[in-house]
């Protein structure tokens, strides 16, 4: 496969494209979280007033558990979401390179046509 063939294939534009998608639902998917997060904290608040202290000590544990687990995929989530978005910065603006690729390549074309013709003339001065 050629180059211009690649990319072609590749068809950079189409991918541009769905990259701000994933990065408009990436930012409203943020922002739901962290809504969410308020939400839950003030959830939290409220059992700690509301359970009596043992109740709170048995279950004391088990929420720890879920808090550094939800801390665990948050710090995943932040990672990928990070690496997305700085690929994301450097192809978003990226010219396509195929017009570029096709008019080399037709350059090229014209460059060998000329060879041919060049060899063929040659030939005859002999």
């Amino acid at each position: 496969m050629s180059v211009l063939d690649y990319w072609k294939v590749f068809d950079l534009p189409r991918l541009q494209s769905d990259l701000d998608a994933t990065a408009s639902e990436i930012a409203k998917r943020q922002d739901e979280s962290e809504i969410s997060r308020r939400r839950l904290i003030e959830q939290s608040r409220d059992f700690k007033k509301t359970v009596p202290e043992e109740s709170r000590k048995q279950v004391a544990p088990l929420l720890k558990s879920f808090q550094t687990e939800v801390d665990s995929l948050s710090r995943r989530s932040k990672a990928a979401e990070t690496a997305f978005l700085n690929i994301y910065r450097k192809l978003a603006d990226a010219p396509d390179p195929t017009a570029a690729l096709e008019q080399v390549a037709s350059h090229q074309r014209r460059i060998d046509h000329c060879r041919c013709s060049f060899d063929v003339v040659s030939s005859f001065q002999c």
